[in-house]
């Protein structure tokens, strides 16, 4: 009975090992994991999440109620590619983004819309950030 305690007591320690394992980025949250955490949010249009993902900067010049106000009126992303990513040392990444619109009734657009656009990104306090302007 002892044994058979200790087994199944070092399989479940063995899962949990696994489970914690699996839920880590590969970049360890470098520029990638904010690029997919922002636009994962934004498709799910969980915009105070997206919101949490820029920089101390923006944040001070626009709120966070005034960000998913205006989110909440804008198109709603059905899906991104990130099409490059460059990290220019420790701090500083740049990425091309090709991004998908849901059709939208409001804008006239029976169809979807896709653009490309650039991103920024920005290590602050030791996380990555987006930097707008």
């Amino acid at each position: 009975m002892k044994k058979i305690c200790s087994l199944v007591v070092m399989l479940a320690a063995a899962a949990l090992l696994f489970a914690g394992t699996g839920c880590q980025s590969k970049d360890n949250g470098g520029p990638k994991a904010l690029l997919d955490r922002y636009f994962a949010s934004a498709i799910k249009q969980d915009y105070a999440a997206t919101y949490d993902c820029y920089y101390a900067p923006y944040m001070k010049k626009v709120s966070k109620e005034d960000y998913v106000k205006h989110r909440k009126e804008a198109s709603v992303l059905q899906s991104y590619q990130i099409l490059a990513l460059n990290q220019e040392g420790d701090s500083t990444a740049h990425a091309e983004v090709k991004l998908t619109f849901a059709p939208s009734e409001k804008l006239h657009r029976p169809v979807p819309v896709s653009t490309t656009v650039k991103e920024d990104l920005i290590k602050e306090g030791g996380e990555w950030k987006i930097k707008v302007w």
